[in-house]
């Protein structure tokens, strides 16, 4: 399918998505793994243990691991954690302890189930609960990782006090998201028009932010995209199905976005 990446506007975005929505989507991806099979063709080189339902790949991950400057024996919180495959890889590359905050139920007992298979299942936890309002302790964890979530939170400037709030003075946050290359621009999901991450992290009181961009990650979210699309016909893959879905949605307005990792350091 030809998709004009000029045109103004595409079939309407949906309202966020709900708990129960997710939770179809992570039931989907555990029968028939769409998501991560576009995933390896697009990137090799990812770990395949991970099973990534994000805009993963092995550069931004080693990133993602380098900007939070774990130690053994930390404590890491992955907001947002989805089916868990990045911050179990995360986690065990640093030996260090995870925490797992997903507003889905099947997201959370996938992730607890697959800590066995990465070797934590005495170090690794997951809970149902909140971006805004995780349940965990003030000053409790050593770091915490958001791939690709606290956008669906209900709001940015209170899900980035949360994590801030969750954080030992001088813990590192480091999500990533995506910016408009046009501030406002209306073409973009609303969620996506005035994106200005850094400012959110100032906001809720991170010091040293910085936010960093490559091409090659706004490309592999891009190629993911059209990877998706070129293995026609999902079948019963309803994974694959969703995810063609959302390409054939994004993809017309996807060059007015780019991909940036914020990083903040708590006070």
């Amino acid at each position: 399918m030809h998709h004009n990446p000029s045109a103004p506007s595409a079939t309407p975005e949906p309202p966020l998505t709900a708990a129960d929505e997710f939770d179809a989507l992570f039931h989907s991806e555990s029968r028939s793994g769409g998501f991560s099979r576009v995933s390896r063709i697009v990137d090799p080189t990812l770990p395949p243990e991970i099973e990534p339902f994000s805009f993963l790949s092995a550069d931004l991950l080693r990133h993602i691991a380098d900007a939070l400057m774990l130690e053994e024996g930390d404590t890491l919180a992955d907001l947002g954690c989805g089916r868990g495959g990045p911050g179990l890889w995360l986690a065990r590359a640093a030996r260090t302890g995870l925490i797992g905050v997903d507003f889905s139920p099947v997201a959370v007992a996938q992730a607890q189930q697959r800590a066995t298979a990465f070797g934590l299942t005495d170090d690794a936890c997951f809970r149902v609960n909140d971006l805004i309002s995780t349940g965990l302790p003030d000053a409790s964890v050593s770091a915490a990782i958001s791939i690709d979530a606290l956008q669906y939170a209900q709001d940015h400037d209170t899900a980035a006090t949360e994590a801030h709030r969750i954080l030992r003075p001088g813990g590192r946050l480091v999500l990533t998201g995506w910016h408009p290359r046009r501030f406002g621009d209306p073409r973009l999901p609303q969620r996506h028009r005035h994106t200005d991450w850094p400012t959110v992290l100032r906001t809720a009181g991170f010091i040293a932010v910085e936010c960093h961009t490559r091409p090659g990650w706004t490309d592999t979210y891009l190629r993911i995209y059209r990877a998706a699309l070129q293995l026609g016909g999902p079948g019963q893959d309803t994974a694959l199905a969703g995810l063609q879905d959302e390409a054939r949605r994004r993809l017309p307005t996807a060059r007015h976005l780019y991909r940036v990792v914020v990083t903040g350091v708590a006070r």
